[in-house]
Parts: structure tokens; sequence; C-alpha cells
């Protein structure tokens, strides 16, 4: 065995025996306590009575550790709930919808119809007038094309004579400005002592820098002693001009036609509408089959001015709009989308144009060409709300910001520290703005 186990159960010492005889001593009980100690031992009933009482109370406090867990489990849970029930209650979405504005038209036919005794109208007739309206006009007319004949610088002046004899002067005498430019006399003249007469006179060599402005001229063929004393003075500016031949050409005729016609459709505009100012629409238009002018001059001819006179026949359509715009309403509420409702169409979205005229039955074709604004009705299905369940700012703005019928929103969570969509549908609101 080991020594452990020697320890455990000693094994029996051999010790050598001696001569003298072994002392048998009594064996003697050893105990535990001594003598001395003071023994202060219960009983052992009272020692079991406690130990029983230590465990009740032990169970007694994991019980209410038990339930004090319980109703703190219990408590959260409530609170839990309350705030579910809470979010769901009284989290809320309203987004404000500016619906874009939808450019939509429209291109009808109406037939006008002169109005007869035993006439029925078509769905697409209405009565009117319809009439034809002569209108004539004559104008004067300058000629461009020029041939200069001849040109000169002209004037007049006062020749005055401060001495005591009478100066005859011959025509073509000469007279010189203060910066020495020559001119002439036109006429022979005779200035009396101490008088003044006015004479015609021309430059020597006409160019337009001859064209001198009032001046004092000095008679230079008079001998030097009386040029101080006979003189001549102007009082308007020397004038260049030049003989021109004029004669007609082909482009101030063709020129002359168009202008003259301008003037009698404008003349034509207000004489039909004066006429038929008790209608909305007055439509017209010349009939070029019935143009006719009378021409005062040919081309070549010599002529500075010539006349032109200009007859047409004005074909006339008038009549009043209420009822074709209230139908022209109608047919564009009714294409549109179910979604969809008209916001702005008036009668100044709505321009008529005179295709055809027939004066015989006294019928007119006119096209209206209309243009309206579409919007979105309120409640429009264009957003649904299943979309938006869930989706926080930035995803409900690309969600919006990709939808074509919508032009602006705002977007507005109650409580607004919540930033995100119910999950509910009936929690989410949407408005349209008009």
């Amino acid at each position: 065995m080991s020594k452990e186990n020697n320890i455990i159960f000693p094994s029996k010492i051999k010790t050598k025996k001696s001569g003298k005889k072994p002392v048998r001593r009594k064996k003697i009980e050893q105990f535990i306590f001594k003598l001395s100690d003071d023994l202060n031992l219960a009983p052992a009933g009272p020692a079991a009575g406690k130990l029983k009482a230590e465990s009740v109370a032990v169970k007694v406090g994991d019980s209410k550790k038990i339930y004090r867990r319980l109703a703190f489990s219990f408590i959260a849970l409530t609170l839990i709930l309350a705030a579910a029930v809470l979010y769901f209650g009284l989290v809320k979405l309203t987004i404000i919808i500016i619906p874009a504005k939808e450019k939509i038209t429209d291109n009808s036919t109406l037939e006008i119809i002169r109005q007869t005794s035993g006439s029925n109208l078509a769905p697409e007739q209405i009565y009117g007038v319809v009439k034809q309206v002569p209108v004539e006009q004559s104008r004067e007319f300058s000629a461009s094309g020029q041939e200069i004949l001849g040109q000169e610088v002209a004037g007049q002046v006062t020749i005055i004579n401060n001495y005591v004899k009478n100066q005859p002067l011959v025509a073509t005498t000469r007279l010189l400005s203060s910066d020495n430019k020559l001119f002439r006399l036109k006429n022979t003249v005779n200035v009396p002592a101490g008088g003044r007469v006015q004479a015609e006179v021309y430059a020597d060599v006409a160019k337009p820098e001859m064209a001198v402005g009032p001046d004092k001229f000095s008679l230079p063929g008079l001998w030097a002693g009386l040029q101080d004393k006979i003189y001549a003075q102007s009082q308007a500016p020397m004038k260049y001009s030049q003989k021109i031949k004029y004669n007609i050409e082909q482009n101030d005729i063709d020129k002359a036609v168009k202008e003259l016609k301008n003037d009698l459709l404008a003349n034509a505009k207000n004489q039909v509408k004066a006429a038929y100012q008790n209608y909305a629409q007055v439509l017209f238009a010349v009939d070029n089959n019935s143009v006719s002018q009378e021409l005062n001059g040919k081309v070549g001819e010599a002529k500075e001015k010539f006349s032109l006179k200009m007859k047409i026949m004005v074909n006339v359509v008038a009549f009043n709009d209420d009822e074709i715009y209230d139908k022209i309403k109608a047919k564009l509420a009714v294409e549109l989308a179910d979604d969809k409702e008209i916001a702005k169409f008036d009668k100044q979205d709505m321009s008529y144009a005179l295709e055809s005229f027939n004066i015989m039955p006294g019928v007119a074709m006119v096209k209206v060409d209309s243009i309206a604004q579409a919007v979105l009705k309120d409640g429009a299905k264009a957003i649904k709300k299943n979309n938006l369940t869930g989706l926080n700012y930035e995803q409900l703005r690309a969600y919006l910001n990709s939808l074509p019928e919508v032009a602006g929103y705002q977007i507005k969570f109650f409580p607004t520290l919540v930033k995100k969509a119910p999950n509910l549908v009936d929690r989410i609101n949407i408005e349209i703005k008009k």
C-alpha cells in the first residue's frame, strides 16, 4: 500500500522485545471535550425546528421575487401595448399636393350657317353672319427712279448801299463769302444810294460744301474804296439741290400694291368690326379673285408721283361664341381621365380661323383651336396610399418626385418628432391644393 494508505490505516510496528514484562495499561477512553470545557449543549429537538423555519423563510422570499418579476413584466407589457395603441392611434401623415397643370388641346371645325326661316341646325352648326363686303381705297405714291439733270447751290442775300450814289449790279456779279467761296448774282439789280435790295445768288461751283450759313459777302468787282460801303448780307444758309428727273419703276408699283392692300385690310377690319360689333367673333378674309386696281402711271413713265386705287371684296363671318365655348368645354371634360378635371379654360384660350367660305348657300367653315389646363381632382387616386406606408421622409420625397402629376408637395408628420409614415393607410391623408 502507498504511504497515504498507511496514514489512514497505520500498520502495526514491530518492537524489540525487552527483558522486562510489559506493563498492562488500562484502556482510557479519549473524548473530544476536555473536562474544563463549558458544555452548553442545546437539545437536538429545538435545533431541528430552527432549520425548518429558515427553510420556510427562504421559500417565502423566492416567491416574492417571482411575483415581483411577474408584476414588472406585466407593467412593461402594458406600457408597450399602450405605446403601440398611442402610436397607431395618434401618428398621422398629411401630404399636401400641388398638382402639375397638364396642357390639353382640342381642334374642332364648326359650320357657320346664315340663318334662314327653314334651316335646321346639326350638332356642329351654329347660326351667324356670312356675307361679302366691298372695300376700296386710293393713295398717292412716289416714284423712285431718278436721273440727275443738274445741281446748284443757291440762296438769297440783301445788298446794302451806304454810298451817296446808286449802284447798278449786272447778273453774274461776283460775291465773295468770308471764307472765300464765290457766288454770283442771278439777275441784274440797281441798289439805290443809302438803300438795300433783295437778290438771288448761286454758287459759282455747285458742290454740297458750298452751302454756307448766314454770312457777309463782299463785292470784289467794285473799287476797293467802295467795298466797305457796298456789300451783301445773307440771313439764311445757302441750299444745295439737284435737278432730278423722276420715273416710275416696277418696284414702285409692287410696293404700292402691297402697302395699299395692307391699308385696305386694316380699313376693312375697322369697318367690319364696327358694323358687326354685336357679335363676339368677327372673322374676315380678302377674296383674292375680286381684287381690282387702277394705276395712274406705268413703268418707265417720267413722273415724280403716281396714284393707285384698289377695290376688294371681303368675306365676313360673324357669330357669338357662348355656345361654342360650352360645347368645347364639355368635350374636353369628357376626354379627361376620371381622376382629373379642367383647372383653366376661358374664351381667351380659343382661337378661330376661317377655313372656307361659300357665299351662295351662305355657309362658312371655321377652325377652332382650344388650349386648356387640367389638374388632379380632390381625392385623386394617382397617389396610392399603400405605396406610402412605412416610408421615411427621404423615401416619401423620392416617391413623390417620381410622379409626373405632382408639381410640388408638403409633408406633415404628427407628432412632429415622428418622421415615418404610419403603417395604416387610414392614418394617411392626401390633400390636393388648387
